[in-house]
């Protein structure tokens, strides 16, 4: 998803050893402790915020993307297990909130001669041509749990650590605010390297595997009701009265995550970023369609999947921690 006073304490060692002429100095027992204390995960709360950039993309033939500034707000709490404290502990919520805009392809509903319907017709779709919109409300919410460990040496400090996390992302259409949602389940694997720079403020590096157990998504096709389409000169003019939200079951994805942590001081930090989400194609979903021509109603049941998708985030956040 760090207190100024020890300076002042840590500079008074070096003076206090050098006036001694027996026995073990004091700096040289607290240095390993101090070490530890440096490197090592900190026990604390953080909260951060950050500005960055989204974009969904369905590659192909018919290419979309969903893409756009977005802001967002974090808190981490870390608590240290054990009486060594080598091991910890991490509860993670994440939110992330932007206008959107799509870019892709629109398809218009056609009619064709078919004995099998009611009405004698069958649905179709005409040719692609590019469309767009702006101003989509887009936004996502991240919880996550995770437990660790520190293995620290004289001046590198190694954490690997594993959790679980979900996801839940909402893509909004004009007048259908959470049009197309996704929930995400998955396992994640990461390790953070730190190490100590000037006045002790370490400089940490995290990278993290996230392996999707399952997904779901849902889009709300019922929300958009339905409309008069005109006759054309092989078809007459119909209505489509509305098709049932589609949901689709997903299990072949994952994720990347990566940042670098520069701590300004024993409080504020600043955190460049990334987070890559891979998903394959989904199962064969279904919904139905119902409309009417010439005064006569039928039903027709259409399949689709959702397809193969990449999602790139970059992001800085400002964070402040405190005990």
């Amino acid at each position: 998803m760090t207190r100024f006073g020890a300076a002042a304490l840590i500079a008074l060692i070096p003076s206090l050893a050098f006036a001694q002429t027996s026995g073990p100095s004091s700096a040289a027992r607290t240095q390993p402790q101090d070490a530890h204390d440096g490197l090592a995960t900190p026990a604390a709360h953080e909260v951060n915020v950050s500005v960055g950039y989204y974009k969904y993309a369905e590659p192909g033939s018919l290419a979309i993307s969903i893409h756009g500034p977005k802001i967002g707000g974090e808190y981490t709490g870390t608590f240290s297990l054990g009486a060594r404290r080598s091991w910890f502990a991490k509860a993670n919520a994440r939110a992330t909130f932007g206008s959107t805009q799509y870019d892709g392809w629109c398809m218009p509903w056609l009619i064709v001669p078919f004995s099998g319907s009611p009405n004698g017709y069958a649905l179709d779709l005409g040719d692609a041509s590019p469309c767009s919109e702006e101003g989509e409300k887009d936004w996502y919410t991240e919880a996550r749990g995770l437990v660790g460990k520190d293995i620290i040496g004289r001046t590198v400090a190694w954490s690997p650590e594993g959790g679980l996390g979900f996801r839940h992302l909402s893509n909004g259409l004009s007048g259908v605010p959470r049009f197309r949602t996704d929930d995400y389940l998955y396992v994640l694997a990461g390790i953070t390297a730190r190490m100590a720079m000037g006045a002790h403020q370490p400089l940490s590096f995290n990278v993290e595997y996230d392996h999707l157990l399952h997904g779901w998504q849902t889009t709300r096709q019922a929300a958009l009701g339905g409309g008069d389409i005109p006759a054309t000169p092989t078809a007459p003019a119909f209505t489509l009265v509305g098709l049932t939200d589609l949901s689709f079951d997903q299990h072949d994805g994952w994720a990347l995550r990566a940042s670098v942590k520069f701590q300004l001081s024993r409080a504020w930090s600043i955190e460049p970023a990334y987070v890559r989400w891979q998903v394959g194609d989904s199962a064969l979903g279904s919904t139905t369609a119902t409309f009417t021509v010439n005064g006569v109603t039928a039903q027709e049941e259409l399949g689709a999947v959702e397809p193969f998708n990449v999602t790139n985030e970059f992001v800085v956040k400002v964070g402040f921690r405190w005990r």
